[in-house]
């Protein structure tokens, strides 16, 4: 995804290997040069206790990145 197509508050969906098993949805809070601080807001239920160390945020690369289709 590229800088100029996120904006705050867009819902977005990613996969973040290093911290996450399963893929999540958020809400973009802040927009860095190459990444995005995100609120995750729906992710798999074997991540329960990896979201909630993370406090329900995580910096994630713009290239992990997707818009999320709205439900």
């Amino acid at each position: 995804m590229d800088k100029e197509d996120l904006n705050i508050g867009d819902l977005v969906t990613g996969k973040v290997n290093e911290d996450l098993d399963g893929a999540f949805t958020g809400t973009v809070e802040k927009v860095y040069e190459n990444s995005a601080l995100i609120s995750i807001t729906d992710f798999d239920a074997a991540d329960k206790a990896n979201v909630s160390e993370l406090n329900n945020k995580i910096v994630v690369n713009l290239k992990q990145l997707k818009a999320a289709k709205a439900k």
